[in-house]
């Protein structure tokens, strides 16, 4: 088996990616070499192990027999490689990580980049996107995320939390008044988004209004795009302050209901713990946690 060795970590870098050419990025090599590699292990096994077309690739029931096993071993020997290197005191490899568009905890990110600056040996794709990716499928070795994770199969870490702002234009101000109970919210347009229900619940000195969104005619799926919105006064919108406070101070938006306050929203680490890169993900992780902490 041990000559077969290479052959398998061609394949299974094929399945995982779905192309040769992906699967010989990830590998340093050229398509070609994967390509003989596939084959090769074919031609062995005397069985299809790959179907290709095309358009995409597939595995037979054969190649999805081995691919099953062949990634489990692959992945056991991979977390052992990295924890020998972690013991050596310096971190080495590469980190898949994905992150919304807008992140409402700006020291998370300085702290990645502050990982990148001290651990030369370390690579970090940064995949910007408020889309719920697949971590599996997308092979993401970390994703952060505010909320709950929808699949409980994965490991989380609490990194920090955070606060909105309720905000409007002084424009929609003029058109609509400015409110001055939560009961008066329900009368306004309000810029709705995907990761927000219809209704939210203030509080101040214990006392807790639950308000009832009015969609204004856009919804979107990316913060930003709201903000811009908000901007234009197309309705008020609920904005993280580290995203909406130069507008604020630039008088662009103005903070409704100040004496009350929103729910807090926690920033989470999820990965799966079957990640090639366990160790180095808590190694970045642990790096955060201390940055947080001493900020």
């Amino acid at each position: 088996m041990y000559q077969h060795l290479q052959s398998i970590a061609a394949f299974v870098a094929v399945a995982e990616t779905g192309a040769f050419n992906k699967a010989a990025d990830r590998l340093g090599v050229k398509p070609s070499v994967v390509s003989h590699h596939v084959s090769k292990l074919e031609d062995y096994l005397g069985a299809t192990l790959i179907y290709r077309t095309t358009r995409k690739l597939s595995l037979s029931e054969h190649g999805r027999l081995l691919f099953d096993a062949s990634r489990n071993w692959i992945d056991h020997t991979g977390n052992a490689l990295e924890q020998i290197r972690d013991a050596q005191n310096e971190a080495i490899g590469a980190l898949n990580i994905a992150l919304p568009t807008f992140l409402p905890d700006p020291r998370i990110e300085a702290s990645i980049l502050n990982f990148i600056k001290i651990h030369p040996n370390v690579s970090i794709a940064l995949n910007y996107s408020d889309r719920v990716t697949d971590m599996l499928d997308d092979h993401i070795d970390l994703s952060v995320r505010v909320g709950s994770p929808s699949d409980s199969s994965f490991i989380t870490r609490k990194l920090s939390v955070v606060s909105h702002l309720l905000v409007a234009s002084p424009d929609l101000l003029v058109r609509c008044g400015t409110p001055e109970t939560p009961q008066q919210l329900e009368e306004m347009p309000f810029v709705a988004m995907d990761n927000f229900g219809d209704s939210v619940v203030l509080e101040r000195d214990g006392d807790e209004v639950e308000v009832h969104l009015k969609t204004s005619q856009l919804c979107t799926n990316n913060i930003i795009g709201a903000l811009s919105a908000a901007e234009g006064g197309v309705g008020f919108a609920i904005m993280p302050p580290a995203l909406c406070g130069d507008a604020v101070a630039a008088g662009k938006l103005v903070k409704l209901l100040p004496q009350w306050k929103l729910p807090t929203w926690t920033v989470q680490a999820i990965w799966p713990d079957t990640s090639r890169r366990l160790t180095l993900t808590k190694r970045l992780l642990d790096h955060i946690a201390l940055s947080l902490k001493t900020r």
